[in-house]
């Protein structure tokens, strides 16, 4: 019996250890398996994950900045806005916020956090939600340096792989780096300084705690939440790093409460292309562009990403010539009338209005006093014959009397025909006046209108000798009167475009360029666009008249030109008078007439080359109305009336002098010795390495001289002479045509030209084709003037013409025959040595005999 259970149980306990066996047999092949499977998939998940660079070889696209002359900040370019900063440069206290907010055990673990996944799961099935993320800076990095942004369980094994190898390669210290300088911190900032001056306008190192806390808070939703779309959401976020800084020991617990009681506060943005110099600084950018797009960018260790442009713009000036081209447009906007409010609403509408507009004056600094001239909506509350009141805003009242709005007839343009074209009629509006201000105010209309200044107060009449003046009565001011009104005038947007560009001419050095009247609605560079020149291309052909030896002082026909079918519209017979008169006065009837000697005397195509030679692009076609004005860009006529300023030789607009990459080396280099901020030594290479004379000479100093000395008298007796204001020596020519007006003229210190003209040509410049009323001379040449005045910037006056050349003789000429005056009359002429008239003029009254006969 004992036997046989001794067998049984040998039995059993075979079975069991068979069993037992068994089950370990299978969870070794179970373990094989799995950690074949595990490498399979580990290899298939890894094997084409991309390779980690060494950190010395990482390289980052940073910002290149376009700069003015002295060293403002114009215009950034870049695909990703950031802005370097090495690991000993960034605060301990940024550090601690962003390791408190993001990954409080980056020193301790190698790339994956075990002990925070398991947090982060707990507490987030205790909330019911994702709460709380469990990727590690080193898993965050791996994301965004090398994987993309894709939401799969796959990417996050890889992120993980690559995340343990990034820690076998990098240090702690360079994966931070590398972390703080990559994340996207939202509003377009890239990096922990993008981040700073954006929300702060200051440098990283230079933040707080409470910022710190800030900038930290920004990887986790950068898209949705930032101190500008959500500052209320930040500051919960901005408390919990705090605290958690307080819990690690790395904020003293005053700190803390300090840093809490910070409101979150957005440093006031600026637009660097927008406010200084949009057009020259987007011209900067595209010849730029090319060197960007083959920079190399920078390491983490050496200078800063980006290409640094230097241009030749004096910001001063540039600003000085946007003034000038608003003002201009404004001036003969005005000029052409009221196009009716921007729109209407009902009374009941009326606080929301002011409480919007309010808002909308606090976010851009514009308090309760408002400034003089900034234009501002309003709405029109009250109307009378005498004056309107206006609501502008909550607490900003005020009237706008019928002096400040006399121009605002009613505005006509062409009318649309059936496919959307216009139709030419006779006459459009052109400096009316109304006699009520109700006729063109209503309550209820939102109109634009600036604050101005009263008028100061009329002077007492002058009393008669031995008569008491009266005494002035004592002013009396009406009961409940309260505060006075302020002031306005009615403004609008102008539709009219204006443009000025200007150089020095003698470096070539482009010192402002304004584009346009409105960078934000038009980003067209009207100084690049073709418009007719009108009267202004006359220096062109008369020059090379002169140049050929034709004397200034040759009298010529200004009987009506015809030619076929064709004779210049308004142009009755003038006098005959000289080539100097005729260019002076801008006689059309013998310009055309020395338009025609030139072409049969240099034929056109020498014609054409000397147009080339002085920068026109656009040849002639030999039409005799091509006399009268051309298609060019206001850049070329400049380059054109350079030439004259400069003696002859033709000047090279430069606009970027200087590109240097981020370690300083120099990538091009245009500046001229003539450049004031060109160092002497550079200079005196410079001038040294230069092309002779003869080989930057356009066209000969003499009828260059002779040339400039036509247009000084267009500027003191001729169309321009209204230039006579700026008090010094001016150089120039008017233009006028249907839809354009110009002015190109220099004096010692630049050169430069203003147009205004019709755009989109929805209506006549003045108020017809024929009779316009809209000139060069009171349109454009103000403009050039107000610009012309401040380059002068109050220096003593220089007379470029002071001494002529070798070349060159003066004539005192009979302005009526051409040929020597008696004794000191006539006028002053200058002509090439050997064109000079030798004969005297007769005496007054003399005449022919083959006349005199004729006579009767």
């Amino acid at each position: 019996m004992a036997t046989r259970l001794s067998i049984e149980n040998r039995r059993r306990g075979g079975f069991v250890g068979f069993l037992l066996r068994s089950l370990l047999a299978l969870g070794v092949v179970a373990a094989i398996a799995g950690g074949q499977a595990a490498v399979a998939l580990y290899v298939h998940l890894s094997r084409d994950l991309p390779q980690i660079p060494p950190f010395e070889a990482i390289r980052f696209g940073g910002v290149s900045t376009v700069r003015a002359a002295h060293g403002q900040t114009l215009a950034e370019v870049f695909e990703e806005r950031r802005y370097l900063v090495p690991r000993d440069r960034i605060p301990k206290v940024l550090v601690d916020a962003v390791l408190a907010s993001e990954d409080a055990r980056f020193f301790e673990h190698s790339g994956l956090d075990l002990r925070g996944i398991a947090r982060a799961v707990w507490s987030n099935l205790r909330a019911g939600e994702v709460r709380e993320g469990a990727s590690t800076l080193t898993q965050q990095l791996a994301r965004t340096l090398l994987l993309g942004q894709e939401k799969s369980l796959r990417r996050k094994v890889r992120e993980a792989i690559l995340a343990r190898r990034i820690e076998d390669i990098y240090s702690k210290d360079q994966i931070l780096t590398l972390y703080l300088n990559l994340v996207f911190m939202g509003e377009g900032a890239y990096g922990i300084q993008a981040a700073s001056r954006t929300y702060f306008g200051k440098d990283v190192s230079d933040l707080d705690a409470s910022e710190a806390a800030i900038v930290a808070t920004l990887p986790q939703s950068p898209g949705r939440v930032t101190p500008v779309s959500n500052p209320a959401e930040v500051r919960v976020r901005r408390d919990r790093v705090l605290r958690r800084m307080r819990e690690t020991g790395t904020l003293p617990p005053e700190q803390e409460a300090e840093a809490r009681a910070a409101e979150v506060r957005v440093a006031g943005s600026h637009d660097d292309l927008g406010d200084r110099a949009p057009v020259p600084a987007s011209a900067a950018m595209r010849e730029v562009r090319p060197l960007i797009a083959v920079d190399q960018g920078s390491d983490l260790f050496g200078a800063p990403a980006g290409l640094e442009a230097v241009t030749t713009i004096d910001l001063g000036l540039q600003w000085a010539a946007q003034d000038a081209v608003s003002e201009a447009a404004r001036a003969i906007d005005r000029r052409q009338g009221y196009r009716g409010p921007l729109g209407r609403i009902r009374e009941a509408k009326f606080p929301e209005f002011a409480r919007r507009n309010r808002a909308w004056l606090d976010k851009h600094g514009v308090r309760e006093d408002l400034p003089y001239g900034r234009p501002v909506l309003a709405v029109v509350t009250e109307s009378g014959p005498d004056l309107a009141r206006l609501l502008v805003a909550a607490g900003t009242e005020g009237v706008l009397p019928l002096a400040n709005m006399a121009w605002a007839v009613p505005y006509t343009e062409f009318p649309k025909d059936a496919s959307g074209g216009r139709t030419e009629v006779a006459k459009v509006s052109l400096d009316g006046k109304i006699d009520a201000v109700d006729k063109v105010l209503r309550p209820g209309d939102v109109v634009l209108v600036s604050r101005v200044k009263p008028a100061p107060p009329k002077a007492p009449p002058k009393r008669k000798k031995g008569k008491k003046a009266a005494p002035a009565p004592e002013p009396v001011a009406p009961p409940d009167a309260g505060p006075p009104l302020a002031l306005f005038a009615l403004q609008q947007l102008p539709r009219p475009q204006a443009a000025l560009v200007a150089m020095e001419p003698r470096s070539g050095r482009v010192v402002a360029m304004a584009g346009g009247t409105d960078f934000d609605t038009s980003q067209v560079n009207r100084t690049e666009s073709v418009r007719q020149t009108g009267s202004v291309v006359k220096p062109v052909y008369y020059s090379k008249a002169y140049d050929a030896g034709v004397a200034p002082s040759t009298v010529m026909s200004g009987a009506p030109f015809r030619e076929g079918q064709w004779t210049p519209e308004g142009d009755a017979a003038v006098d005959d008078m000289t080539l100097w008169q005729a260019l002076t006065r801008s006689e059309n009837n013998v310009s055309i007439r020395v338009l025609r000697m030139v072409i049969e005397r240099a034929g056109l195509d020498g014609l054409n080359e000397w147009a080339r030679r002085l920068g026109l692009t656009r040849p002639f076609q030999g039409f005799a109305a091509e006399a009268l004005g051309v298609d060019a860009t206001p850049a070329e006529v400049l380059s054109a009336f350079g030439t004259f300023a400069n003696g002859g030789i033709r000047p090279d607009p430069v606009l970027v002098s200087m590109v240097r990459d981020g370690r300083g080396n120099v990538l091009v280099d245009r500046r001229s010795p003539r450049d004031a901020n060109c160092p002497i030594l550079d200079a005196i290479v410079r001038e040294v390495a230069a092309p002779p004379e003869a080989a930057r000479r356009a066209i000969t100093a003499e009828a260059a001289w002779i040339t400039a000395a036509n247009l000084r008298d267009v500027a003191e007796e001729g169309t321009a002479k209204s230039a006579k204001k700026l008090g010094r020596p001016v150089c120039g020519k008017t233009g006028t045509l249907p839809f354009d007006v110009w002015f190109a003229g220099w004096t010692h210190e630049v050169a430069a030209v203003a147009w205004v003209g019709q755009d989109t040509r929805e209506r006549w410049l003045g108020r017809s084709r024929a009779s316009g009323g809209v000139f060069g001379a009171d349109t454009a040449l103000p403009a050039w003037v107000s610009f012309a005045r401040a380059a002068a910037g109050g220096r003593p006056a220089v007379d470029d013409l002071a001494s002529p050349p070798e070349g060159v003789v003066v004539a005192r000429v009979d302005a009526a025959t051409g040929l020597l005056a008696a004794g000191e009359d006539g006028i002053a002429v200058p002509h090439l040595k050997g064109t000079e008239p030798t004969e005297v003029a007769p005496e007054p009254g003399w005449m022919p005999a083959a006349m005199e006969v004729a006579e009767f």
